[in-house]
């Protein structure tokens, strides 16, 4: 087990971590304390954050791998004989060209208390991608999260173990919960959320959690960037919800989408054989600011859902996110996923389930959004079918389209976009 500077350079990190999953770093005490070079103002500098990120040339050939992949749920993940049936799924479906991971940083990452040493430990992700290479032209979407929607497990398993420090917090009983030193916690607005419930994202403004996560990725990258089924990195989606402490001075939404960019532009330069594909769905200026740099920086375009609700199609400026696609098709990369809602609603106002056949979600991302990527939520009861509900998994392995392209890429747009 080796110990190095994690301020060094990801060259030399690349170099020391590539065949140790379990290499430890020592961050240095300044820059994992307040104060350490990270803004904390609301009004983050944009151009510090271009210079100090956007340096790293993309390599001569990025992996390109487009198609359809299939969503994990983190219980499936964590579940040995669901693994089992996924790769099976796999080995099976020619026309799945892989899956997407969550990755939550804490279960990640362990800190020794008291010692400023964290070990990483990448070997259930190793074993991922040894299982992918030997079914073949398998690929693996790592998607970053710095939310939850669960909230004492789910904060938890976010954050590294010696961050997970905070207090019970119930000025509001309605809302009472742990008040997290390096979370923040947000209102559930899910129409099914019961009152009360409430999430938590990772304090982006935090300088600790800044400069945590990026040495973890930093760490993450250089082991895993260069294997050949790691194809693309990505996020959990952008929204962060309405807090239930009220922001102070120094947070606040323009802290938190700046620190979301940051950690976009990291995940760029930390795995510049990859693709970084954003999820992006809110804010609508959010979405408009990252959009806007996504063709210069050759980023992609990705989003959590695919159908027809009005906040993510409104053509009112700033637009809803998924009006972009037809117009960055060709340019950028482009990732609009089948999950949740798209399943239950086709009609733009969630006025009730009507259900859309399989062939209109495939034909919306295929057609409409002009997708390269997409990746289809295995949840239940869609992915398997039941008496009642027709199996998404035997869609695609039947659907003429999808079974006829040659290319893996399942009927979608191969053509690599001119960021590229």
């Amino acid at each position: 087990m080796r110990t190095i500077a994690a301020v060094i350079g990801h060259a030399l990190l690349a170099s020391l971590l590539a065949c140790d999953p379990s290499t430890t770093v020592v961050v240095d005490a300044a820059d994992d304390a307040d104060g350490g070079g990270y803004p904390r103002d609301a009004a983050i500098d944009a151009a510090l954050i271009d210079a100090a990120l956007i340096d790293a040339a993309l390599p001569a050939s990025v992996k390109w791998h487009p198609g359809i992949y299939a969503k994990l749920e983190d219980w499936q993940l964590q579940s040995p004989t669901q693994m089992s049936v996924v790769y099976d799924e796999l080995r099976e479906t020619p026309q799945l060209r892989g899956i997407r991971v969550t990755v939550l940083w804490g279960r990640y990452e362990t800190r020794a208390p008291g010692t400023g040493v964290s070990t990483y430990d990448f070997s259930q992700l190793d074993d991922i991608l040894a299982a992918l290479g030997e079914l073949g032209d398998k690929h693996l979407i790592l998607s970053i999260s710095w939310r939850e929607f669960k909230s004492e497990l789910g904060a938890s398993n976010i954050l590294p173990n010696d961050l997970r420090g905070g207090t019970l917090w119930s000025d509001d009983p309605q809302w009472e919960h742990v008040d997290f030193d390096h979370l923040w916690a947000y209102r559930m607005a899910a129409p099914d959320a019961q009152p009360g419930s409430h999430g938590y994202n990772l304090k982006l403004w935090d300088v600790t959690v800044l400069a945590r996560l990026e040495a973890f990725l930093e760490a993450l990258g250089a082991h895993l960037g260069d294997h050949p089924n790691l194809t693309v990195v990505s996020t959990t989606e952008s929204a962060i919800g309405a807090p239930v402490i009220p922001f102070v001075a120094g947070e606040g939404e323009a802290a938190q989408y700046a620190g979301q960019l940051r950690i976009i532009r990291k995940l760029h330069q930390a795995f510049p054989a990859c693709l970084t594909i954003p999820d992006l769905n809110f804010s609508r200026e959010h979405v408009a600011d990252v959009v806007a740099i996504m063709e210069s920086e050759g980023i992609g375009l990705g989003s959590s859902n695919s159908n027809l609700a009005a906040g993510i199609n409104r053509t009112d400026p700033p637009p809803g996110v998924l009006t972009y696609y037809p117009q960055l098709s060709g340019k950028v990369a482009l990732a609009p996923e089948i999950q949740g809602d798209d399943y239950r609603h086709s009609n733009s106002d969630d006025s009730g389930p009507d259900y859309p056949s399989y062939e209109q979600l495939y034909l919306r991302v295929r057609d409409d959004l002009q997708a390269n990527y997409t990746v289809m939520q295995r949840n239940v009861p869609f992915w398997w079918g039941n008496a009642t509900t027709p199996s998404m998994l035997e869609f695609i392995q039947t659907y003429p389209a999808i079974v006829d392209d040659v290319t893996g890429a399942g009927g979608l747009d191969t053509q690599q976009p001119s960021n590229l």
